[in-house]
């Protein structure tokens, strides 16, 4: 039985690479507030990949597919929703990932656009209020 990490291209470094290459594929340009958003941090685990991975389990469930798409997400200081995201090596497998690649894909395509530049604001809303108190304040700095 193949499970957990060590058994290739389950990790989180793997999802975030394949997404990646994905973005760059498919011509995939991010804003967020108007600003512009490199790939990267689109499908960096403290950055925009919380509320994608959270939507994407949600819109399984809405479905009614069952899949654990083997993940947990945390709060974690100055993040920027205030969550990071982990997969659960016990419970990250070779279905798991093609679930999450799947599904954020199909999340990251119904995103609004901007001409070709994919709005990822509505992403903010995912998490609601569950880790904004990790979130640093502006008045802070």
């Amino acid at each position: 039985m193949i499970t957990g990490e060590s058994s290739g291209l389950v990790s989180y470094r793997d999802y975030e690479q394949i997404m990646i290459n994905l973005a760059v594929e498919r011509g995939w340009e991010f804003e967020f507030d108007g600003e512009s958003v490199p790939v990267p941090a689109v499908f960096n685990q403290a950055v925009y990949a919380p509320a994608l991975l959270i939507a994407a389990d949600k819109e399984l469930g809405m479905r009614n597919i069952r899949c654990d798409l083997g993940f947990e997400v945390g709060g974690e200081q100055n993040s920027f929703f205030g969550a990071k995201v982990t997969f659960m090596v016990e419970k990250s497998n070779y279905l798991s990932q093609i679930m999450r690649i799947g599904t954020t894909a199909m999340i990251i395509e119904s995103l609004p656009r901007n001409g070709n530049t994919i709005q990822l604001d509505a992403l903010q809303f995912v998490l609601g209020e569950e880790f904004s108190h990790f979130v640093a304040s502006k008045d802070a700095e």
